[in-house]
């Protein structure tokens, strides 16, 4: 009767800790050797038609950059609104579906399937045509992407940096859950032939090297619940059970030896 119970109490103290600390690990077989040797190199984002570009063009005429950038208008006291949302979609230049930008008295500029060095010497050239002197600047204002699944706050983050990691992205979302899966973490990518998927296992130093440990801008990030969930959901049930023929076992033992 005594092994029955050390049995029942074994059980119970290997379904309490029903994770390891293993599971959360990130790249579990990369050897402090190997550090120095890893090199990620970030991808160049092309634009694409509905894109939203901030373009801005400077020179010694202020007319010039009133006429690209009529909110800078210092006659309303104002300067040009990027901060938010709506600032960004009322100002921003939006790419057409032939993969143009209209200037104004300029007219159209192709910056489809350009990155936005190359887009900005293409902007730069048409001005240089009509005026000579300038500085254009030219930042995708539309790099938004998508966390769901097991994180502590999913939803829509706007990147303003030139690039983000799978791991900044997961930062964003103010981390993991304590069921999160790190060994297949979705990333869902709109490409010109349609959607494209990766499996991501972060455990792994192979993320490294794939095109999705880099997102791109509108990339939806699925973090999957580990196989430990349901459990999870449950235990109180599971130990209250457990507890009860723990304690049922017991009374009948000490009945037994009265």
């Amino acid at each position: 009767m005594k092994k029955k119970i050390f049995i029942i109490f074994l059980i119970t103290l290997g379904l309490s800790s029903c994770r390891s600390t293993r599971d959360m690990k990130l790249f579990q077989n990369l050897g402090d050797h190997e550090l120095n040797k890893v090199v990620v190199k970030p991808p160049e984002y092309r634009i694409k038609p509905d894109d939203n570009l901030y373009i801005n063009v400077q020179s010694s005429n202020p007319d010039v950059d009133l006429l690209f950038s009529p909110s800078k208008s210092s006659m309303y006291g104002t300067q040009s609104n990027y901060g938010d949302l709506t600032g960004q979609y009322l100002n921003g230049y939006q790419v057409d579906s032939k993969g143009m930008i209209y200037l104004p008295l300029i007219g159209e500029v192709h910056v489809a399937d350009k990155t936005e060095e190359e887009a900005k010497l293409e902007v730069q050239k048409k001005v240089e045509e009509y005026y000579k002197g300038t500085t254009v600047t030219i930042k995708v204002l539309t790099f938004k992407i998508s966390i769901l699944g097991e994180v502590r706050n999913p939803g829509v983050y706007h990147n303003y940096n030139k690039y983000i990691n799978i791991l900044e992205a997961i930062s964003l979302a103010n981390g993991i859950s304590d069921v999160a899966s790190l060994h297949s973490v979705l990333v869902l990518r709109s490409t010109p032939n349609g959607s494209k998927s990766y499996r991501l296992d972060l455990t792994k130093k192979d993320v490294l090297s794939s095109e999705a440990f880099y997102l791109l801008p509108n990339d939806i990030v699925y973090i999957e619940p580990d196989k430990y969930k349901n459990f999870g959901l449950n235990s109180s049930v599971y130990s209250m059970a457990l507890s009860a023929i723990t304690t049922a076992i017991l009374i009948l033992t000490y009945v037994k030896i009265k």
